[in-house]
């Protein structure tokens, strides 16, 4: 039956249209006789959604009944329905939380093509993690029907809102910046949305944003799903090359967006017609209006964004959403993004908040310090013998060539410097990875000016009493680094000789500033000795495989999984035999969930390095019993790199989880309490130290270090650090039998998870 809207051909016996989700003629006559299709067009209450414009209209069928048990989880109820699925709140029995479960229609259930999307839906979103993206949990399949379940988030849609009409201009200036700090993610993840639209994006009652409903999305490096000449997405919101059925890249999610901030800001939308092909009939032949020509009061910057946003042609638009964020925080003074909004308290939202309550009081044992895989904690015992002479931390080396292709020699010579001078029971060196968390937990920009204040209050937050710093130029086809010293100990500044080497041997550069810092420690020759002997750097003759095996590390530290294969991967292909390139490789793609892959590449790496030294081949044995999640020759493998590698944090750090995750409580706590000698202000070593004695029945104990690490975190501005320290507050004093105690901080702790879009994970 043909659409009166668009034309779409849509065969019996479906009563809405597949492209535009309008009743087809047959369903408008009956329309009044479906009973809860108004309702459910005018609340829209979709938390965590999917298929947008049929979402709204498309009457509910649900495949599921309310109260009965699908799988592991209870149906709670119909969120709504769309043109693939229905969504439903439910409960999940084995993690014992809310979630938001979307399941195939019906006569979907043993479609190939609404398998591929689920599939894809998935492994797509799996690739972008940020605080403004809906996290998915799980893919499954229950008696035939197919589900994915993810954060059940107790909010809005921008639907739902945009129905109420025009929104505060304070929130859609906190909305629009979330909304794009999320897209900008998923873009930098290699990942186009594609189906982008209010219906999927969700606002939780504190006003955090949540983009989601990746369904139609795909990797920019992927194009078997969808080849040019086909229309994908809503016809509401799609861009005009979509439209077109040309390629639609990052800038076709920027020119939807554009629509999204126009309706946002005005109440309306930008082309007015009367059906929705019509409307994009008129985006593929006008121009956009002036926002300010109907709404003078909408600022002119505002404006002016939206107007790019909106240009029919991808060229003159935007070509990134960062430089969209960096044109809205120029005017709103670097605007936080979670901006506190009450929405009107409702018995759903009370509901919810009670559910996700008891949630966190039952399942906070278990969320309590787990924060990242790798490790984390701290013990119980500080003794003061073991803590060093010498902290020292290695700043990012300043380019000062004018030369953006020499950018990636700065925080690279920072990372093998963290390995490259060495360690010893006199000499600590904070490792890269805790200096790039104390960094975000300052909020430092990787480029950030390091004045004399910021380089004092790194030091503080790393416990370093010793800060090297420098720049470095080009030369013809060399780079000359200087670096300067600061010894707070001893109240002294004094610079080290200059580096010149080849700007593509960072390694030559690492030896030779190396062994400058070594000498200026102001150490005895035995400790120099010592430090020289412990130095490790990564086994490979390729200047350009360090380079990008060293990139990869960074990107991995902050989660960017798909940019970090890439480089791993283009460092196995500059050196076939390195080893531990092919090491984090395999650690990466078992982050995707790529494990076949992550197996291959970590045999690989356990059979290249047989022959290398003992530290680098107890590291690769380590990562590989990760890869393949075998607890016991994780232990093993740490425990022998801590033997080679008695001094390095992060060994021991990883080491103390592992005794932690498998009961050896003790051990846990002798290692966490050597990781705060060194670092009294380490806040995850705090957080797991309170945990760890909680663990064996001391929660007073626990109480001091939770405490400690709540200061610190408050004075960071960790929010993140901050709600799982209260929920573990909260924890101990269930423990120590004050229930009002420990409700209130359980309460703060949900009201922190709230803002930062945690609050239905555990």
């Amino acid at each position: 039956m043909l659409c009166p809207d668009c034309g779409t051909d849509t065969p019996a016996p479906f009563d809405h249209c597949h492209q535009c989700a309008a009743p087809l003629p047959s369903a408008r006559a009956s329309k009044n006789d479906q009973a809860g299709w108004i309702e459910q067009s005018a609340a829209r209450p979709h938390p965590a959604s999917g298929d947008a414009v049929t979402m709204i209209e498309a009457p509910a069928r649900p495949a599921l009944e309310i109260g009965e048990t699908f799988g592991r989880y209870r149906i709670i109820k119909l969120l709504g329905a769309g043109g693939m699925g229905q969504v439903y709140h439910a409960w999940d029995e084995e993690l014992g939380e809310a979630v938001a479960l979307k399941v195939t229609r019906s006569e979907f259930a043993t479609s190939a093509d609404a398998d591929a999307r689920f599939r894809r839906e998935l492994s797509v979103a799996r690739q972008v993690t940020h605080t403004n993206v809906v996290r998915i949990h799980d893919l499954g399949l229950v008696d035939g029907v197919r589900y994915i379940s993810m954060a059940f988030i107790d909010g809005l849609d921008l639907a739902t809102m945009f129905a109420g009409g025009r929104l505060p201009q304070d929130l859609s200036l906190s909305i629009a910046r979330q909304l794009c700090a999320g897209l900008a993610a998923a873009h930098q993840a290699g990942v186009v949305h594609r189906d982008l639209k209010p219906a999927n994006v969700m606002v939780d009652r504190s006003g955090h944003v949540f983009l989601m409903d990746f369904g139609l999305a795909r990797s920019m490096e992927v194009t078997q799903f969808t080849q040019a000449g086909t229309i994908m997405g809503t016809v509401e919101y799609m861009s005009p090359e979509q439209a077109t059925g040309e390629a639609a890249d990052r800038r076709s999610d920027i020119y939807t967006l554009g629509l999204i901030l126009f309706e946002m800001f005005t109440g309306e939308r930008p082309f007015k017609s009367e059906t929705p092909m019509s409307r994009l009939t008129a985006r593929l032949h006008k121009p956009a209006p002036d926002l300010r020509v109907s709404h003078p009061d909408v600022p002119p910057y505002v404006a002016k964004i939206v107007r790019r946003c909106l240009e029919r042609d991808p060229a003159l638009r935007y070509q990134a959403v960062d430089d969209i964020i960096a044109d809205l925080d120029a005017h709103t003074a670097a605007r936080r993004p979670h901006h506190i909004v009450r929405f009107a308290l409702t018995r759903r939202y009370a509901a919810s908040a009670l559910v996700l309550l008891l949630v966190l009081a039952i399942g906070g044992y278990v969320a309590f310090g787990h924060r990242r895989t790798t490790a984390s904690g701290s013990g119980g015992r500080t003794a003061a013998s073991t803590a060093p002479r010498v902290s020292l931390a290695i700043l990012p080396f300043q380019n000062a060539s004018g030369d953006a292709s020499l950018d990636w020699i700065g925080p690279s010579l920072v990372e093998m410097l963290g390995t490259g001078i060495g360690q010893s029971s006199a000499v600590h060196t904070v490792s890269p990875a805790h200096l790039q968390q104390v960094f975000r937990d300052l909020h430092i920009g990787a480029d950030a000016a390091l004045d004399g204040a910021t380089v004092r209050r790194v030091a503080e937050f790393t416990s370093a009493d010793t800060i090297v710093s420098g720049r470095y130029v080009k030369a013809g086809d060399e780079v000359r680094v200087d670096a300067t010293v600061q010894d707070f100990k001893r109240g002294r500044t004094f610079p080290l000789a200059p580096v010149t080497a080849p700007a593509k041997d960072v390694a030559r550069v690492v030896d030779a500033v190396a062994g400058s810092i070594r000498q200026a420690l102001a150490v005895t020759p035995d400790i120099i000795k010592e430090l020289r002997a412990s130095a490790f750097r990564p086994s490979s003759t390729s200047p350009e495989a360090i380079r990008s095996y060293s990139e990869g590390l960074q990107l991995a530290r902050q989660g960017n999984y798909l940019e970090a294969e890439k480089r791993f991967e283009d460092s196995t292909r500059r050196d076939p035999a390195f080893a531990l390139a092919y090491s984090h490789l395999g650690l990466v793609l078992s982050s995707l969930d790529r494990d076949d892959e992550a197996e291959r590449a970590s045999r690989r790496a356990v059979a290249l390095g047989e022959g290398l030294p003992r530290r680098e081949r107890y590291l690769i044995l380590a990562n590989h019993a990760r890869v393949t999640n075998d607890s016991q020759k994780a232990i093993d493998a740490y425990e022998n790199l801590a033997k080679v590698s008695p001094d390095d944090r992060d060994v021991q750090f990883t080491l103390a989880r592992l005794y932690e995750d498998t009961g050896a409580l003790d051990k846990a706590r002798d290692l966490y309490g050597r990781v705060l000698a060194r670092d009294p202000k380490d806040v995850e070593a705090l957080l797991a130290a309170g945990r760890v004695e909680v663990k064996r029945g001391n929660p007073q104990a626990g109480m001091d270090y939770l405490n400690r690490s709540l200061s610190l975190a408050i004075q960071l501005d960790n929010d993140e650090e901050r709600g799982r320290i209260l929920q573990g507050i909260g924890l101990t004093y269930q423990r120590l039998n004050k229930p009002d105690e420990a409700l209130r901080y359980y309460q703060e702790a949900l009201d922190v998870r709230r803002r930062l879009g945690f609050a239905s994970r555990s």
